[in-house]
């Protein structure tokens, strides 16, 4: 499961997960949680934990070692320079590094030179 929300949605997730009953299960969950849209914290029960296979990890800049994110970017970088991999982005040129700054869109801010 991906979860880009966290928060009360992911209690409301995790809470369907958990078994009722000895029942056999063989399935094994992922739970990766990528995002905080919904909040910055949510409850895990431990009943969940006891019942069921599961694996939480999260997905950032520190779930990955910094020798394989560096091995990465140049396919990364390839992949944004032919297009196939959308990055949006705001461009502002240097003289209005202040706008960039405080720019609040979902792209990211982008400075040029002049």
């Amino acid at each position: 499961m991906l979860d880009y929300v966290w928060g009360p949605a992911a209690e409301t997730a995790v809470a369907t997960l958990g078994r009722r009953g000895l029942d056999d299960d063989a399935a094994d969950i992922d739970y990766v949680q990528i995002g905080s849209l919904g909040g910055l914290d949510a409850r895990v029960p431990a009943s969940l934990l006891r019942s069921r296979r599961i694996r939480i990890s999260g997905s950032g800049a520190g779930s990955v070692s910094t020798e394989r994110m560096v091995a990465e970017l140049p396919a990364v970088m390839a992949l944004i320079a032919d297009g196939t991999l959308k990055v949006p982005y705001t461009a502002y040129p240097l003289s209005r590094v202040g706008e960039a700054w405080a720019h609040a869109g979902r792209d990211r801010a982008v400075v040029v030179p002049d």
